[in-house]
């Protein structure tokens, strides 16, 4: 049985961003609009959508109007909503063309069947890039609750762009399919021709003596505010009102500005930043600190004063900041240098990663996931602007560590299935009466941290499968086995299985599906299969038993990096069948009981191949490109334990004749004689295991 989680005309949208918006209007549908949607409505399986953007193969855009000085407003009709039985929504992509830079507004009436305004329009704009193509990673949104739903004002070079229209795909949220919109795309022209001019300079800054400044969307906020800035020159005043957050009528534009004063602390400015060791207790003080990082809307939370660290990724991973501050409420940036670790001031608003202000007086701790390796992240810990916080600047301290990568297999993408993008999911749990236990195995391989030194395993912290939950599972905990893994042999549940855990079931899966697992195991190089599936109270754990509650977890395909095995046959990973053997005592155990989850004349795996209709959707030759379940796996190197007696080479207890003949044999090469690891077996080794010369310690 397979989880089917289909989204239409595509998956959920790449790259994009949303957020909640509010509008309001009239909400009127145009009879007769200028441009028709071409598809019609929800997707039906088998069947590409027209106008299915990027979320289908080859990207399909519907071209639209052109904004121009002469034409500054067309309007687009179509029907929208979801299937919720059919689990897909209608997802409408347009491409549209600005001739002459403009300011661009987009609004969108929406209703549902019988005339009613929607109460749920999703709205997403993007640009294509200069040869043609579509950016989709550059798609951002608003989910607007009122009708009609205005997007927020931005200003377009000449170029293309997309417009996407849907609805909302939560449980009981969005409209039924058909629901009728009218997509408003409309210019407003730049009011001051000085705006946007070469040589006006940085808008946050003072350029008295030139009207106007280089950015025109900045630009003109401020003229509009006081028209002198685009007529006499881009004075103080000028430049103060571009500085000031969008919130409160200025640009957010950042000018870096750092003036220590007395007693200031050596980290007071970003530009003198230490690079600090990670795993290490760092001490801070802010008492006497300045600000000097951007407070421009960036964070909801600003900073009165604040001090810097800059820590470097040794691996690919993510970097965990745990801050302490006992006297006050603390916010924590996080911005990313790249390959250096000197700090660009000036830069530090475009480098801006995101922050964190979750909690009160005490401090703050947070995970920037995906860190690269080598790249250096500079954290700012600053003291929460508000009147009301009552806490005082003063000593603190910070531990930065990063979780490395052991296995990744990539973020899923979808499958094309019969043509369509869906995001496929195998089921894995007590999903029917028929399938009680069925276990998805998948392979995994963990490499030796160093190559070949003294770190041979990984300590996992956190395993992230990426998946859903098909409709109608009750998931109450959370079960993973670690097997072993022999070339193409499937795992023996009772002798093969390294480890097992159970936990809560999140309460909500990660923006790709992701099920944090946290872990605390040794593991050491080699093969290994991973098994994670749902439990509850009342699952039909032993078979017949008559239980009627399914769980189930659609661990998620399509990831693109994964290990996929053949043993001739092509399959792709491993199925139980029916219920596995008897295993050991740490088992997982049905969800609520102490009663294992087993049946000791239980079937093994079975090979599972992806059926012939699926196939890649990137264009590629299916035979070219073959995909894995999403996994991802992080730790740290574990030290291998030290040896206590080197010098006794062939491990029978004693330093004796027999490793001084060993000794002498590897004379002049590397290996387990180079006792002081050199380079080279030489006297220096000699008289290390002569002076070890007895038993072992």
């Amino acid at each position: 049985m397979r989880g089917v989680m289909t989204l239409g005309a595509g998956t959920a949208l790449v790259g994009s961003m949303l957020v909640t918006a509010a509008a309001s209007a009239q909400c009127t549908i145009d009879p007769n609009p200028n441009f028709v949607a071409i598809d019609s409505g929800c997707p039906v399986a088998g069947v590409a959508d027209p106008n299915g953007g990027c979320n289908v193969v080859p990207n399909a855009f519907q071209a639209t109007g052109d904004l121009s000085a002469s034409n500054l407003v067309f309007t687009i009709g179509g029907t929208c909503g979801q299937d919720p039985v059919a689990g897909s929504r209608d997802i409408d992509w347009f491409s549209f063309t600005v001739t002459d830079a403009c300011f661009v507004n987009i609004s969108v009436a929406m209703t549902f069947p019988d005339g009613s305004p929607s109460t749920s329009t999703i709205a997403f704009v993007g640009e294509f890039n200069a040869d043609g193509t579509p950016n989709c990673d550059s798609v951002n949104g608003f989910a607007f609750a009122a009708c009609p739903a205005a997007f927020p004002e931005f200003f377009a070079q000449p170029g293309t762009y997309m417009c996407i229209i849907t609805t909302d795909f939560a449980a009981g949220g969005g409209l039924p399919c058909e629901s009728p919109y009218t997509a408003t795309v409309s210019g407003r022209l730049p009011q001051y021709t000085e705006c946007g001019a070469p040589g006006t300079g940085n808008c946050g800054i003072v350029n008295a003596a030139t009207p106007g400044c280089e950015d025109v969307a900045c630009c003109e906020t401020v003229c509009t505010v006081d028209p002198l800035c685009c007529i006499i020159g881009w004075d103080t005043q000028c430049a103060a009102q571009a500085q000031l957050p969008t919130a409160a009528g200025g640009c957010g534009v950042f000018v870096y500005n750092c003036q220590p004063g007395a007693g200031a602390p050596a980290n007071d400015c970003a530009t003198a930043a230490p690079v600090v060791n990670l795993d290490e207790v760092v001490a801070w003080n802010n008492a006497n600190a300045s600000n000097d990082g951007p407070n421009t809307g960036q964070c909801g939370a600003n900073n009165r004063r604040d001090v810097w660290f800059i820590a470097q990724a040794p691996a690919d991973g993510n970097m965990i900041v745990i801050a302490n501050s006992p006297g006050q409420d603390i916010v924590l940036s996080a911005y990313n240098l790249g390959t250096s670790p000197t700090v660009d001031g000036s830069q530090l608003a475009n480098n801006f990663v995101g922050c964190l202000d979750n909690a009160g007086i005490g401090g703050e701790a947070t995970t920037l996931v995906g860190v690269t390796a080598g790249n250096y992240y500079l954290w700012r810990i600053g003291e929460w602007d508000d009147p009301a916080n009552t806490g005082v600047p003063g000593a603190g301290d910070v531990t930065i560590t990063v979780e490395r990568v052991v296995y990744d297999t990539g973020i899923h993408t979808a499958i094309c299935n019969n043509g369509t993008a869906t995001n496929l999911g195998l089921s894995s749990g007590p999903v029917a009466a028929t399938f009680p236990q069925r276990w998805l195995a998948v392979p995994f391989s963990v490499t030796d941290p160093d190559g070949a030194g003294p770190e041979t395993s990984w300590r996992l912290t956190l395993m992230q499968p990426e998946g859903f939950v098909p409709a109608g599972a009750v998931n109450e905990k959370l079960n993973w086995i670690i097997w072993s893994r022999n070339g193409f042999v499937a795992p023996n549940y009772a002798t093969d299985q390294i480890a097992s855990g159970q936990l809560d079931f999140p309460a909500t899966l990660g923006a790709n599906g992701e099920a944090n697992i946290p872990m605390d195991l040794v593991l050491e190089a080699g093969d290994y299969y991973l098994t994670v599936f749902p439990s509850a109270v009342g699952n039909p754990c032993l078979i017949n038993d008559g239980q009627a509650v399914l769980s189930n977890f659609a661990w998620f395909i399509g990831a693109p990096g994964g290990i996929v095995p053949t043993d001739g046959t092509s399959f792709y990973c491993l199925r139980s069948v029916t219920q596995q053997g008897t295993g050991p005592a740490s088992e997982v155990v049905n969800a609520g009981t102490t009663t294992p989850c087993s049946n000791p004349a239980g079937a093994g795996f079975a090979n599972y191949s992806l059926p012939a209709n699926f196939q890649v959707c990137d264009g590629d030759s299916p035979a070219s490109k073959l995909y894995s379940a999403a996994l991802h796996i992080l730790g740290n190197p574990e030290p291998a334990e030290k040896n206590p007696c080197p010098t006794d080479l062939d491990g029978n207890g004693v330093t004796d004749a027999a490793d001084l003949a060993a000794l002498l044999g590897g004379w002049g090469q590397s290996g387990a004689t180079d006792l002081d690891g050199n380079g080279s077996t030489d006297a220096a080794d000699l008289a290390a295991l002569l002076g070890s010369w007895g038993a072992c310690p």
